[in-house]
């Protein structure tokens, strides 16, 4: 039969079946009539010619129904009447059908949205042309240290030829822009995130414009430029929509960017927000145009697209051999071949700077946790549906008895189970769209131009489906299958209770052991994160966090010579420190904790260094009254004073006590006076004197030990502004606008991006702990309630079946207090034994847990003890409704029917 004959039999059968069933009847009453007119004509009497006719056939029926047996589409049909049975057997028990279809909402819908967030992070492409042929391009070199600069970049690109092209950008920054209007002035709009790229970038991505132009090479600006006027930018079309009403007359005005008249020329399409996963652009600028050459030779970011045919590997040994012969060009030979190589990564779905680095792990994590929630969804309902297959016994036994298949029985109960698995789905997708974004936002909180997409795509809709399958055979198959396996004579006679009984409360009881053993694994997972926490925040940081706020500051200054930089900073520091309510304040190059370890190359005289190359620590330039605003304690020597905050003042420095003991001595009084040498080799060196010694501080991370730190006077190593420490008693609210008009008051160079409390700060350092720590707080709690209810539904079944047995029992003398303590010994053991697999399967699990631990190990003794008499309590709890009422079954109700 050909696909067209196939699929026109199809139709037939499902929309014209009235139509076949009496061209059916036709023909085979003319098959009928055609062999009694033979026998007839035989000599046989027209009664007999009938008989005979249809002992020939076999019978009509069988006949029709082989015939609809091998119809098109009778598989189809079949299905079809599944649903439609399962549907009105689901609607008579209403809440049964509500409390699986909600369990099942909840479960899917949590996997759901954790797999929407992974899908966000690592699979979904980006909205670029050929997504699959973008490669990230970074050098790699054994000590760790970047030289793919900007003019390596350049010579790379003009050399290569395994790429299309390579595109360059030096990340986004929340930058101030300034709108022009009619009255001469302008709006200025804060912490608009522009993206400084090269020319290519948008050819290379493969983007076109969706309004105007894109940048070409011909808009990157030559190095050095005195004047950056002229310059052109690129909007977003999430900006142009924000800030413009989607206004196509926007493109060829200009707006200012840091001062600086750029043109807009075009709007990027719909959806479109960059490459870097999880940020989002507000628009996009030349990146030579605003960058100084001082800038552009520090690390740059890079990615390109593979030529047609040339594979990663290949392309990545070709561009690893260029770059170790433009290193020798440039006498950079003082270490081993093998230590420079380029690194080509897959940028199909985004380049990443640290989402995935922060947020994966924990997500997959979250993922397993998830799936044991619906583990324990599933057998709760495998329960409920054992209970009700007791009820329906008697119709089950009655269709086997009229000759229906057991495989088919089972279909019909599976068709069941799917339904109720995709109404759940559907419910569950509701759930998941709510879930997904308010765990992006638990993620991501307030972050300025983060953000994720977190629409579904197919492959959202693809795991939801398979998901919804995959749940309804896990918790469908076992209670079809025991269903379907019944002794026919007493299920027909009405006998309720038979051998199949004490199979199901086995059945049931396995069932609640499991429940209670994946309950055990998330509660001491729960309970290692949070006893984890409480000693991350118990130990010593060095500083104290109580009425600190931290502002983190965007600094485009104008006049970037020194003694301008400085004049800034003691003009602004001055003026917020004079606001009422502030005890102090200080400015900073680097915002503590936030997760930046740079460091400056040092000598210092009589120490001997291991290596020919110099020392390295990690350094800040501060402002005086810094230790006194965060609360770090001088051990010896002298803070930093109003004296130093001069560019012509002598050159001097404050250590840490583990740059100390490093470096200098073991008694901290004995650094005093001792020298550093900042640079090295041929560059330009400089001499600070040691004036003090700080107490060792986390200052940058709760989990590492304190690193060897330097700080100098910020007006003796100027750089941009990144953040301002306040000590305050004033809330928030009280103190920002103030030092906001404070801080514009001296210079419109200085923007705030964020205002956070030190202690916030802190806490954000672990955000992947703390996002984890949460879900799995959240996801043991509700395996907790489902076990409960679950027990508690198989205990109370389990009194149902047995109240004969008890009355009996009591009727015999049995009392109240003994029978209570039967249910209760019953229950236990059930739980006992569910806790003996849980601990060691949450002792191997907790491995994957060691990354997120802090002083303690998988096997902590208090998180085991606390997770077991939790359950413990728990459960009996669960089993004490059901137990009285066992305990107050009447012998002469019970043995009324017997």
């Amino acid at each position: 039969m050909s696909v067209f004959s196939r699929l026109s039999s199809t139709w037939r059968t499902l929309f014209r079946k009235s139509r076949l069933e009496h061209d059916l009847d036709e023909e085979l009453r003319a098959v009928v009539e055609t062999l009694v007119d033979r026998h007839t004509a035989q000599g046989m009497s027209e009664e007999s010619a009938r008989r005979a006719a249809r002992v020939m056939l076999g019978g009509v029926e069988p006949i029709k129904d082989a015939i609809r047996d091998v119809r098109a589409g009778v598989q189809i049909e079949l299905m079809l009447s599944d649903i439609r049975y399962g549907l009105r057997t689901l609607t008579k028990s209403p809440a049964f059908t509500a409390a699986a279809i909600l369990s099942l909402a909840l479960g899917i819908g949590a996997n759901t949205a954790i797999f929407t967030f992974i899908n966000a992070l690592l699979l979904r492409p980006l909205p670029v042309r050929d997504p699959s042929s973008l490669v990230e391009v970074t050098a790699e070199r054994r000590d760790g240290r970047g030289l793919l600069s900007f003019p390596m970049y350049r010579a790379i690109a003009e050399r290569q030829h395994v790429l299309t092209g390579i595109a360059a950008t030096a990340g986004e920054t929340p930058t101030r822009v300034t709108i022009p209007t009619g009255s001469g002035t302008g709006s200025e709009i804060d912490n608009v995130r522009v993206s400084f790229v090269s020319g290519n970038y948008f050819s290379v991505l493969g983007v076109d414009a969706a309004v105007g132009r894109l940048f070409s090479p011909d808009d990157d600006k030559n190095l050095d430029s005195a004047n950056t006027a002229g310059s052109v930018i690129v909007l977003s079309d999430a900006f142009w929509e924000r800030q413009f009403g989607r206004d196509p007359s926007m493109v060829g005005r200009s707006i200012f960017i840091r001062r600086a008249r750029c043109q807009v020329i075009g709007v990027t399409p719909r959806g479109f927000v960059g490459e870097v996963i999880g940020n989002a652009a507000d628009g996009w600028v030349p990146l030579t145009a605003f960058s100084s050459r001082q800038d552009l030779l520090k690390g740059t970011a890079f990615f390109g697209r593979l030529m047609p045919g040339v594979a990663s590997a290949q392309a990545q040994a070709s561009l690893t051999l260029l770059f170790q012969q433009l290193l020798a060009a440039e006498g950079l030979t003082g270490v081993l071949r093998e230590q420079h190589s380029i690194a080509l990564q897959s940028a199909a779905a985004g380049v990443d700077f640290s989402m995935r680095r922060t947020y994966l792990k924990p997500l997959f994590i979250a993922m397993g946790m998830v799936a044991v929630v619906l583990l324990i969804a599933c057998a709760n309902i495998a329960n409920l549906l054992l209970a009700r297959a007791a009820a329906r016994a008697g119709e089950i036994s009655v269709r086997l008895a009229l000759g229906c298949s057991r495989s088919r029985l089972v279909r019909q109960l599976l068709t069941e189970s799917v339904l109720l698995s995709l109404m759940g789905a559907a419910l569950g997708l509701l759930v998941s769209r709510w879930a997904s974004q308010s765990l992006a936002e638990m993620a991501l909180g307030g972050s300025v131009g983060l953000r994720l997409n977190l629409s579904p795509d197919i492959r959202v809709f693809a795991f939801l489906a398979a998901l919804s399958i995959a749940t309804a055979i896990a918790f469908g198959l076992v209670p079809a299958l025991r269903s379907t396996r019944v002794d026919l004579a007493p299920a027909v006679k009405g006998l309720r209770r038979g051998g199949g009984s004490m199979a199901k409360q086995r059945a049931s009881r396995l069932l609640v052991v499991c429940q209670v053993a994946l309950s055990m694994l998330l509660l001491i997972g729960a309970g290692l994160l949070v006893r984890s926490f409480q000693k991350l925040h118990q130990q010593d940081l060095g500083f104290t966090t109580a009425h600190v706020l931290i502002f983190s500051l965007g600094h485009g200054a104008a006049d970037r010579t020194p003694a301008a930089m400085a004049a800034v900073e003691r003009a602004a520091r001055q003026r917020v420190a004079a606001i009422p309510g502030v005890a102090s304040a200080s400015f900073s190059g680097f915002m503590i904790f936030s997760q930046s370890d740079i460091g400056s190359p040092f000598t210092i005289p009589g120490y001997p260094p291991l290596t020919n190359e110099p020392l390295t620590a990690r350094y800040d330039s501060v402002s005086p009254g810094h230790f006194e605003t965060i609360g770090m304690t001088i051990v010896a020597g002298r803070p930093f004073e109003d004296r130093d905050d001069a560019v012509d003042a002598t050159p001097v420095t404050v250590v840490n006590e583990s740059f100390a003991r490093h470096f200098l001595s073991e008694h901290p009084a004995e650094a005093i006076g001792r020298t550093i040498v900042l640079g090295a080799g041929a560059g330009k060196v400089k001499t600070f004197e040691v004036v003090g010694v700080v107490h060792d501080a986390k200052y940058n991370n709760l989990r590492e030990a304190p690193k060897p730190l330097f700080f100098l006077p910020y007006a003796q190593m100027t750089r941009s502004l990144r953040s301002l420490e306040v000590r305050t008693t004033q809330p928030l609210s009280a103190v920002a606008g103030p030092i906001r008009d404070a801080l514009s008051s001296v210079t419109k160079d200085i923007m705030i991006r964020g205002i956070v409390p030190l202690a916030e700060q802190v806490d954000q350092s672990l955000a992947a702990e703390q996002l984890l720590l949460r879900l799995c707080v959240l996801f043991g709690g509700l395996a907790l309630l489902l076990a409960c209810i679950g027990l508690y539904g198989v205990v109370a079944y389990s009194i149902a079946e047995r109240t004969t047995e008890i009355g009996i029992r009591v009727a015999l003398g049995a009392t109240p207090a003994s029978v209570m303590r039967g249910v209760l010994r019953d229950t236990l053991a059930l739980v006992v034994a569910g806790i003996a697999i849980g601990i060691p399967a949450a002792l191997a699990a907790g491995r994957l847990l060691i990354t997120f631990l802090y002083g303690l190990t998988p096997r902590d003794p208090a998180t085991l003890a606390f997770a077991t008499l939790t359950l413990l309590a728990s459960a009996a709890l669960a089993a004490a409704l059901p137990a009285l009422r066992a305990a107050r079954i009447d012998p002469n109700v019970a043995l009324r029917y017997e």
